[in-house]
C-alpha cells in the first residue's frame, strides 16, 4: 500500500470520526432544546389549569343572585328597585354603618346556598321547584334593602343556580363579581398540584400585570434569585380580566431534562461508539494490511540477496569447470564441485526453514520427544558457532554437569542456534550462554552487550518475517523467521521465551514441567 494512500485513508477516517461525533453532539443539543420546549409547554399548561380552577373556585364565592320577591311587582318596578340609590346604595349604607357601630345595627344578610334551602318565606310565599309530582324548597329569604323593596339578594354560586333552576315567572339577575387581587396562596396550592401530577420540580415566580405594569408578585423561594428563573411562560385562562396578565418564570431544570433525553442520549453514544469503534477496527486491519505488505516486500527483498549469493556462487562454478577447465583437471573441478554443493546445501538450508515456518504456522510440525543432555548439546551448539566466528567469544556458564530432560534435539538445537546466531549477527563481542535449575523449571539464557533493542521493538521482533528496519542496508542477511521459530519451537515444549533488556539484550528460555 502506498504511503500517500494510507494517509489519505487515515485522514478520511479521522474526518468521519468528527462528523459522527459532531452530528451526535448537534443531534443531543437539538433533543435537549425540544425537551426544553415541551418542558415550557408542560408548565403553561398546568399554569393554564391551575388559573381556569382558581378563577372557577373564586367565582362560585363571588356569585349574587337578585330575585323579584312579590309577584304583582313588575319588572320596571324590580328593575327600579336595583337601581344605585336603592338595594346597592341601601346596601352600603347599611354596611359602612357596621363598621362604625360596635353594637349598633345589624349587618345585612347575604346568605349562602345552605342558608337559602332554609323555609324562610317571601311575603309569606314558598319558592318551590317543581319535579314531577314532589315539591322541593330551594330558599326563602328576607329582603336585605329598604322596608318596601321587592329584591332578595342570595350570595353563592350554588344559591344562584338553584335560583335560577325555580320554574318560576318572578324576575331574577345573576351577577358575578371579579376582585381586583389574585389569591396567590389558593393559586400556589393548585400550580403546585398541576406540577407534582406532571412529575415536575422547579422553583417559580408568579407575577400578576395589570396594562403591563407589574401590581403584585409571589415567591416559591425567596432564596432564588431571579437570574436563576431563566424560562417564562404566561396563561392564557379565559377567565383573566381584560388588560390583566398572569406571568410565571420559572428555573431550567438540566436534571429533569437530560433524564428526559436520557434514551436518545445513549441511543446517540451507542451509535456513536459503533461507528467509531468500525472505523478504528477498519483502521487497524488497514495499518495490519500495510505492515504486512512491508514485511512481504523486505521478505522478498531479503529473499532475493539471500538466494542471489549462491545462485550466483553456483553459476559462477559451473562457469568454471565449463570456460576455465579445458585441461579436465580433476583438482579443479573437485574444487568448482565442492563450491556449488556448499551453495546448493546453504539453498536447501533456507527452503527448510522457510517449509518450517509454513509447518508452524498450520500447527502441522510434531515434536518428538526423547531424552537428551542439555548440557551437551548446549556445548556443541557453542563450538559450531565458534568455528564461524574469530571476532566474538562465546562463553558457557552452567549449574550442573548433566541435565536430563525430554525434549526434541533436533527443533530445540536449532531454537537455541537461532538465538546465538542473533547475537552474533546483532549483538556486542562477548556472548554469554547459561544454565540454570530452580526446582522444576529449567532457564537457559543467552545474552549480549550490544546496543539495547528499543523498546517498541520488543514485542515486534518475535512476529514471523519481521525484522528491525535498516532502511534498504541488507548487510546481515535472514528472512526475519528465526526468533519466530525459535518461540513456537520453545512453546511446543510447554515453555516461554522472551527477551529481557536489563543494560544488556538477554533471550531467556524457560521450561517448566521437566
Amino acid at each position: 500500500m502506498k504511503v500517500k494512500n494510507y494517509a489519505s485513508i487515515i485522514i478520511f477516517i479521522s474526518i468521519t470520526i468528527l462528523a459522527t461525533i459532531g452530528l451526535q453532539v448537534h443531534w443531543n443539543i437539538k433533543n435537549y432544546k425540544e425537551n426544553k420546549q415541551r418542558l415550557i409547554n408542560d408548565v403553561q399548561i398546568a399554569f393554564d389549569n391551575s388559573s381556569e380552577f382558581y378563577y372557577i373556585e373564586e367565582s362560585k364565592e363571588n356569585y349574587i343572585g337578585f330575585v323579584n320577591r312579590d309577584d304583582s311587582v313588575s319588572d320596571e318596578q324590580f328593575m327600579d328597585d336595583l337601581k344605585l340609590d336603592t338595594v346597592f346604595k341601601n346596601y352600603k349604607a347599611k354596611r359602612d354603618q357596621l363598621k362604625l357601630s360596635k353594637f349598633g345595627s345589624v349587618k345585612p344578610k347575604i346568605i349562602s346556598h345552605s342558608e337559602a334551602t332554609k323555609s324562610i318565606k317571601l311575603d309569606s310565599k314558598i319558592i318551590e321547584k317543581q319535579k314531577g309530582n314532589n315539591k322541593k324548597t330551594i330558599a326563602t329569604v328576607k329582603p336585605i334593602s329598604r322596608r318596601n323593596s321587592s329584591v332578595v339578594v342570595l350570595k353563592g354560586k350554588s344559591a344562584t343556580d338553584s335560583i335560577l333552576k325555580i320554574s318560576d315567572s318572578r324576575s331574577r339577575i345573576v351577577v358575578s363579581m371579579v376582585k381586583d387581587s389574585i389569591s396567590f396562596k389558593k393559586l400556589n396550592k393548585a400550580l403546585n398540584k398541576e406540577l407534582s401530577r406532571k412529575k415536575i420540580v422547579v422553583n417559580y415566580t408568579i407575577e400578576h400585570f395589570k396594562r403591563d405594569t407589574l401590581f403584585d408578585k409571589f415567591e416559591k423561594d425567596t432564596s432564588v434569585k431571579s437570574s436563576e428563573l431563566k424560562l417564562s411562560a404566561f396563561s392564557n385562562s379565559t377567565y383573566l380580566p381584560v388588560n390583566e396578565q398572569l406571568k410565571i418564570s420559572f428555573s431550567e431544570p438540566v436534571e429533569l431534562l437530560v433524564k428526559r433525553s436520557m434514551i436518545e442520549i445513549l441511543l446517540s453514544l451507542l451509535l456513536s461508539l459503533s461507528i467509531i469503534a468500525c472505523l478504528f477496527y477498519l483502521l487497524k486491519i488497514i495499518h495490519r494490511q500495510k505492515k504486512i505488505d512491508e514485511i512481504k516486500n523486505d521478505l522478498i527483498s531479503n529473499i532475493t540477496h539471500e538466494f542471489k549469493t549462491p545462485i550466483t556462487t553456483i553459476s559462477s562454478a559451473i562457469d568454471g569447470i565449463k570456460n576455465f577447465n579445458s585441461n579436465n583437471d580433476p583438482k579443479k573441478t573437485d574444487r568448482y564441485l565442492g563450491i556449488a554443493s556448499q551453495q546448493l546445501g546453504k539453498l536447501a538450508n533456507m527452503v527448510e526453514k522457510l517449509l518450517e515456518t509454513a509447518s508452524l504456522e498450520s500447527d502441522n510440525l510434531t515434536i518428538n520427544k526423547e531424552p537428551m543432555d542439555i548440557v551437551q548439546l548446549l556445548e556443541k551448539n557453542i563450538e559450531k558457532h565458534l568455528l564461524n566466528t574469530a571476532t566474538k567469544t562465546i562463553s558457557f556458564l552452567s549449574q550442573s554437569e548433566e541435565l536430563i530432560l525430554n525434549v526434541d534435539a533436533f527443533h530445540l538445537e536449532n531454537a537455541i542456534s537461532n538465538l546465538i546466531d542473533n547475537a552474533l549477527k546483532y549483538g556486542g563481542s562477548q556472548i554469554e550462554v547459561a544454565l540454570k535449575l530452580d526446582q522444576k523449571r529449567v532457564e537457559i539464557t543467552v545474552q549480549d552487550n550490544g546496543i539495547e533493542i528499543d523498546r517498541n521493538q520488543r514485542e515486534k521482533i518475535f512476529e514471523k518475517f519481521y525484522r528491525i528496519p535498516k532502511g534498504n542496508i541488507h548487510d546481515v542477511k535472514g528472512f526475519g523467521i528465526g526468533l519466530y521459530y525459535s518461540q513456537k519451537i520453545i512453546e511446543k515444549h510447554q515453555g516461554t521465551l522472551e527477551l529481557i533488556v536489563n543494560s544488556k539484550n538477554i533471550f531467556k528460555i524457560t521450561l517448566s514441567n521437566v
